[in-house]
């Protein structure tokens, strides 16, 4: 079948050409981008488009004349090239003044001078129009360039949750408006006076993309450039990359969904170099607390899964909300790769250790950790906790002071416990592959795990529940079918219960929980086995004092073995460590271990020997541990202890607060307060009759058994009882009068109710705040004492009387007066 055709207009077929839109070639674009850039150096000309238009306007009016005269036949065609219109226009005059003469001549050449006149005003009155345009046109560009305008910024959320709107002055920079030229070579023919429809773009892509910091050129003239310039240009380059981060961050909380591809100028921020300039420290700090800032906000609280679109099909919300998620997911993980990058200069060997590289580190850190907090269970949360794990030994203190204070928040918070045995589980992998070689920080960020009624004996007792269970199973083997029908629907009910009660839950938390204290007792036996003489024993030991009410039974006579042969046998072991260790022993001692058939007598010596180290200096913030072991010695384990030692406890106790701060005096008035509520064998101490005892006291005696305390009194409250503080004076008055109920003495009732504990972390003034408030002095002036009167010599006491007597004294509003000089004379 052949086929027909048909003939169509050259108008029909240039449209249709048109509407192809063909791809042009090389030599094409070469030609409009040629054009282009003449269209452009016509339009910088501005300064000659006022004299490019009046010149316009003269040479129609002049055409139109030469047309008039051409018709008439008054012109000839030759000379069009040599005269502008208005020669022949004179030549013409010129022949008709040859046919004339008299008064005729004279008026034509009236004529001809006037014409000739107007002619110069006309030239005169345009050049100085088109001066008045180009000063207009220099004056509205410098008011241009100096006008500045208000821009609104991010609002900001105060601590009391009051909304702060915050607004600047910026310098106004006019934006190009792009015109989009569908046909060049039509538009470079068509005449100026025609106005073309043009669109125009509105949108921030210019902010984003950095139009105008990308076109600023440098001057060709070299200048020498002061301090004061440098530094000015870098706080305006710093402005300016504020204005623009704060532009691109707002549009992407406008709208997160269109806006994903504003990521990338924020990532180019954070880059050493962008377009070719250097990218300021500041600004990329900047950068990156931005993008953080925003991943906080707009990441999902769930964590994202992978959904195969191509292979199933889903509806078109759901498709839009897969298509953000995966997107969202790509730029965070392209975030953190990043971050990864900036950590790693400073976590691994040869890596670029400037100081710039380590401030960047730093912030680097501040942003994973907060990301960790606010999305605990979004996905690649656990890289960052890994990575986090790794930078918690890291060679810079800041560093690993941030990551440990962010691990110790997510343990107080977790409450899946899921992050958190993952993080145990790292540290616990880091300290064994670094073989105890590890900083401080690694160990004392385990100090914040919430660990509380654990039970590590839970195996042992479920194994004798099971035999229990498989007996009870054999006596419903035996039971009847309508008996046995009866409990199996019981059992269903009761599983119901356990389910409505959320029992599983519990018992998954408390597996994880089991799970947490086993691994952190590792960590801790590990190093008390294979390094004693580690710089994280003070932590260990710390930490063994915090857990050690859920230590197994089974290991309790051995970790006391370890820790008397650590207090014995390291005699450069500090004071701080051998309390430690002496308080987890107590512990052990006071919980569980009372079955133990152990003599702490040993400890009891270690105790009384440092209980006199803590004093107001340096160190007074550690008598909150020998508060936690005297809880322990005197309160719990106060049955255990022979009189002698009671005693002795209790006057070292009393002579060391006289070397502490008030809060730590009050803290140990209120320990031997309660030691005296408690028992009745203290009352002896209160009596000041040395005949009652046998020997004399010695408090150099390092044994509290045989130091004979109770041949002494508590002489220390009379010294306390005139204290700088009120309320050390009325505590030292109320155990002074054998702690009292009510009547003299007494204490107030809001005072009395407070421990130990709370009376050393209520009355501390380290942040200078005294408790009670020092009232202030009353205002007055002050009482001035009249002196004695002193001479030098005796012999003019006498003449001075004898001059106040004679000489006339004159009287003022001042006082006396009187004329020394001439009464002497």
């Amino acid at each position: 079948m052949g086929t027909k055709k048909v003939k169509i207009s050259a108008v029909k077929r240039a449209a249709h050409l048109k509407s192809k839109k063909t791809p042009l070639t090389k030599q094409q674009q070469q030609k409009q981008k040629q054009k282009r850039d003449q269209l452009s150096s016509k339009r910088e000309q501005g300064q000659n488009i006022f004299s490019q238009k009046a010149r316009k306007k003269d040479n129609l009016a002049q055409r139109k004349k030469y047309n008039k005269l051409a018709s008439l036949g008054l012109k000839d065609h030759e000379d069009d090239d040599d005269d502008e219109f208005g020669g022949g226009t004179e030549q013409m005059l010129d022949n008709v003044a040859d046919m004339l003469d008299g008064d005729d001549l004279a008026l034509l050449n009236e004529i001809k001078r006037k014409r000739k006149v107007k002619n110069v005003e006309d030239h005169v009155q345009q050049e100085r129009s088109i001066g008045l345009e180009m000063d207009y046109a220099k004056a509205s560009k410098q008011e241009e360039l100096t006008q500045k305008i208000r821009v609104n910024l991010l609002p900001i959320k105060s601590r009391e949750g009051e909304i702060i709107t915050r607004s600047t002055e910026v310098d106004y920079v006019s934006q190009p408006k792009k015109k989009r030229l569908e046909d060049e070579e039509e538009q470079e023919e068509e005449d100026d006076d025609e106005d073309q429809p043009s669109a125009y773009e509105d949108s921030d892509d210019d902010v984003v993309n950095d139009v105008d910091g990308a076109g600023t050129t440098v001057p060709s003239k070299k200048k020498l450039i002061s301090t004061t310039d440098l530094l000015i240009a870098r706080q305006q380059e710093i402005e300016r990359q504020k204005y623009r981060i704060g532009i691109i961050c707002s549009g992407l909380m406008e709208k997160p969904e269109d806006k994903m591809r504003n990521f990338h100028a924020l990532y180019d921020l954070m880059e050493e170099k962008n377009a070719g300039s250097v990218n300021l420290l500041v600004v990329r700090k900047l950068a990156m607390v931005s993008i953080t800032e925003i991943f906080k906000d707009i990441l999902p609280e769930y964590r994202v899964g992978q959904v195969d679109t191509k292979m199933q099909t889903v509806r078109k919300a759901t498709l839009q909300r897969v298509t953000f998620e995966n997107a969202l997911l790509q730029q965070f993980k392209k975030f953190l790769q990043k971050l990864e990058k900036l950590t790693a200069d400073v976590n691994k060997r040869g890596g670029k250790r400037t100081p710039q590289s380590v401030k960047l580190a730093v912030v680097a850190v501040q942003c994973l950790s907060e990301l960790l907090l606010a999305h605990p269970y979004f996905n690649y949360v656990q890289n960052i906790a890994q990575l986090l794990v790794y930078m918690l030994n890291c060679n810079y203190h800041s560093i690993r002071s941030i990551v440990n204070q962010t691990f110790r928040s997510l343990f107080a918070t977790d409450k899946r416990l899921e992050m958190t045995l993952f993080v145990v589980r790292r540290i616990n992998h880091l300290i064994k592959t670094k073989q105890n070689n590890v900083h401080v920080e690694c160990i004392t960020c385990l100090m914040s795990l919430k660990i509380k009624n654990v039970n590590l004996d839970a195996e042992k007792e479920n194994e004798l529940k099971q035999k229990k269970l498989e007996n009870h199973r054999q006596r419903l083997l035996s039971l009847s079918k309508k008996e046995r029908k009866r409990r199996k629907k019981l059992t269903e009910v009761n599983k119901e219960l356990e389910e409505t009660r959320a029992e599983e839950n519990k018992q998954t938390k408390l597996h994880k929980m089991t799970e947490i204290i086993k691994m952190v007792f590792t960590i801790y036996f590990r190093i008390l086995k294979n390094d004693p003489t580690s710089r994280v024993l003070s932590a260990i030991l710390e930490g063994l004092a915090e857990f050690a009410h859920v230590i197994n039974l089974e290991f309790f006579a051995d970790l006391i073995d370890v820790l008397n042969r650590i207090l014995e046998d390291q005699p450069e072991l500090g004071y701080r460590e051998q309390l430690h260790c002496i308080q987890t022993i107590f512990v052990i001692l006071s919980g569980q271990g009372e079955v133990l058939n152990i003599d702490p007598i040993r400890f009891y010596q270690h105790f009384y020997r440092n209980m006199l180290v803590v004093n107001a200096g340096k160190n007074h913030e550690d008598f909150a541990i020998i508060l936690r072991t005297l809880d322990e010695v005197l309160v719990k384990r106060r049955r255990n202890m022979s009189q002698q030692r009671l005693m002795a406890f209790v006057k070292r106790l009393l002579t060391g607060s006289l070397h502490l701060l008030h809060h730590g005096a009050l803290a140990t008035l209120g320990t031997i307060k309660q030691t005296f509520q408690l028992t009745s064998v203290l009352d002896a101490l209160l009596d000041t009759d040395a005949s009652i005892g046998s020997g004399r006291y010695d408090p150099e005696l390092d044994d509290p058994e045989y130091c004979n305390a109770a041949s002494t009194a508590l002489y220390e409250l009379s010294l306390l009882m005139r204290h700088y503080h009120p309320t050390v004076r009325r505590m030292a008055n109320h155990i002074a009068n054998g702690v009292p109920a009510s009547g003299e003495g007494a204490l107030p009732t809001d005072i009395g109710k407070l421990n130990a504990h709370d009376l050393f972390a209520q009355y501390d003034s380290t942040q200078m705040a005294f408790n009670p408030t020092i009232p202030l002095p009353k205002s007055g002036e002050p009482k001035l004492k009249r002196g004695k009167e002193m001479y030098l010599q005796s012999d003019f006491k006498q003449e001075y009387k004898k001059l106040l007597k004679d000489a006339k004294v004159k009287t003022s509003k001042q006082g006396l007066q009187l004329d020394f000089l001439s009464a002497l004379k």
